[in-house]
């Protein structure tokens, strides 16, 4: 897949855009001479451009180092390897913190089991299958207490970035509210 740069330069291919898609990226449209079409985003060309070849779409990608899309200033831009920048951009899930409403031991949860618990109806909060078996045993014998249905939680999420885009964001997000 990846081509000599000459292939993607000639003056024979046509570029078309960049164009802003709905969800505000750019995109640019190569039409080379045999008529084939070929659609990149543009960060991506600008690379393939700088580089002159084409990135290899299994082990390349861009990255916008602030996390802007829409800063595709030369500076910003740097290649990467496709599994570092996966890594660095999955959502993932912040665990909630809770204590076991059985023996008092404090430990986290997703917040997507507790909403499936609180959807079928569950009561009390356990940090084990052990605990809720004794807290219901309890219950049957007459003994346990009364214990509320598990809450309905949302989910939060963040990204494992990089510290320098972070703070580049930061730096940036203050400075426009001190000049605002």
């Amino acid at each position: 897949m990846v081509n000599n740069f000459l292939s993607l330069a000639s003056k024979r291919n046509k570029v078309y855009g960049p164009f802003t898609k709905k969800d505000s990226r750019q995109i640019v449209i190569i039409i080379y001479p045999d008529g084939k079409r070929r659609t990149v985003s543009y960060p991506k060309y600008l690379m393939e451009k700088k580089l002159r070849r084409q990135l290899d779409p299994n082990l390349e990608t861009v990255h916008h180092k602030d996390g802007d899309h829409n800063n595709n200033d030369d500076s910003n831009l740097e290649l990467i390897p496709r599994n570092i920048h996966s890594e660095n951009d999955t959502r993932r899930v912040v665990l909630n913190k809770f204590k076991c409403d059985m023996c008092g031991k404090k430990f986290e949860r997703s917040p997507r089991l507790v909403r499936d618990k609180s959807k079928k109806g569950a009561i009390g909060i356990f940090c084990s299958r052990e605990c809720s078996g004794r807290h219901n045993r309890l219950r049957q014998l007459g003994l346990g207490k009364e214990l509320k249905v598990q809450p309905f939680l949302k989910s939060k999420y963040y990204k494992k970035r990089p510290v320098e885009a972070v703070a580049y964001y930061l730096i940036n997000k203050y400075a426009a509210l001190i000049k605002g």
